[in-house]
């Protein structure tokens, strides 16, 4: 009997061991999955963060990783989701994410080599890569890490059903892919012609009016700086142009402006610019600009973020808030396109 009892305690124990000890590792019963890197206060349900994936695809993309610094293969609409999670935010409303889906899949099935793309041109055999060049993309985990714990389950689920609710849909111009997709933040409140930024003209790359865009943070924003920094960021453009701090004023002329709004050319000095020029070398947000020069600084007021050209996403976002859906957000900001099945464009190659 001593025996059995032996034995018997002996069983207690292993079952504590195998059972509770795990437990109390992972911080007790019901706490879940704990993210590190995040002071432990990242803790998601385990049945809720294996609750949702995006459907897949037989469609592989080869995209450059820049953080593992190399090319990986990832599915269509894995892909999709990880461009959505890095370039808008997630407490956007639904239907701008499913309009964002939308335009992520048809840039990287465009740019994709197999199917006639011209891939990635700073990584050659890459259809596409996770930097701005490209599409921003950031993987499931590395999203999860930088939300809060509370909201983290609920944003990627959000982020899913804009993926599975377009799942396999991409903009088409005349039966085929679109193939110069583009878009951007915030308009400024109408987006631009493409021949003005990119030098190319696309029938559905046109300026239209981007409304209610005023709650953006970007929608107006102000740089100044001194008239002695101004004239050394010119010459950054053209170090050769005649320019001088008195009469400073004079010396800076609009010439005209573009289709949105946007300045077309500028004199300065003796030399004349682009008002994607002056953007760069001034630090400004967007080409849609005005200047004032008082006694001591240059002050550029400025409108928008990014080169307003295509979808502005805010201005998506703000559409979907007043009951537009996803399809009507994409055809406002593409003009004459058509919402099409992956299959269905295939069958027209």
């Amino acid at each position: 009997m001593r025996d059995l009892k032996h034995v018997g305690y002996y069983i207690i124990l292993i079952v504590f061991i195998l059972i509770f000890i795990p437990l109390l590792i992972i911080g007790g019963i019901g706490e879940g999955i704990k993210i590190p890197g995040v002071f432990n206060k990242f803790t998601i349900p385990i049945e809720r963060v294996e609750r949702e994936e995006p459907d897949k695809k037989d469609i592989t993309i080869k995209m450059f990783d820049v953080k593992k610094g190399k090319i990986v293969d990832i599915e269509l609409e894995e892909y999709v989701a990880g461009v959505i999670a890095a370039e808008m935010p997630v407490s956007f409303n639904i239907e701008a994410l499913k309009a964002q889906a939308i335009a992520a899949r048809t840039f990287v099935l465009a740019n994709k080599i197999e199917l006639g793309g011209g891939g990635c041109n700073k990584h050659q055999g890459a259809d596409v890569c996770s930097d701005v060049h490209c599409q921003a993309w950031i993987s499931k985990e590395d999203r999860l890490k930088l939300w809060d714990a509370r909201l983290a389950v609920d944003n990627w689920n959000k982020i899913v059903e804009a993926v599975n609710s377009t799942k396999g849909i991409v903009i088409t111009y005349n039966n085929q892919i679109a193939r110069h997709i583009k878009y951007h933040s915030t308009s400024g409140g109408k987006t631009e012609n493409s021949l003005y930024v990119f030098g190319y003209q696309e029938p559905y790359l046109v300026s239209v009016e981007s409304p209610y865009e005023d709650e953006a943070p970007n929608y107006t924003t102000k740089v100044v700086m001194s008239k002695k920094e101004f004239i050394n960021r010119i010459k950054t453009l053209n170090s050769a142009v005649k320019i001088s701090e008195k009469g400073l004023a004079t010396q800076v002329k609009i010439l005209d402006w573009t289709e949105g709004g946007r300045v077309n050319r500028i004199k300065v000095g003796d030399k004349e610019f682009t008002g994607i020029d002056i953007r760069w070398a001034m630090g400004l947000k967007s080409a849609a600009f005005s200047i004032k020069i008082d006694t001591k600084n240059v002050t550029f007021t400025v409108k928008g973020y990014g080169h307003g050209v295509g979808m502005s996403q805010w201005g998506a976002n703000e559409m979907g808030k007043r009951g537009k859906k996803y399809d009507e957000i994409i055809k406002h900001y593409y003009r004459g396109v058509e919402l099409n099945s992956i299959e269905e464009v295939m069958k027209n190659k």
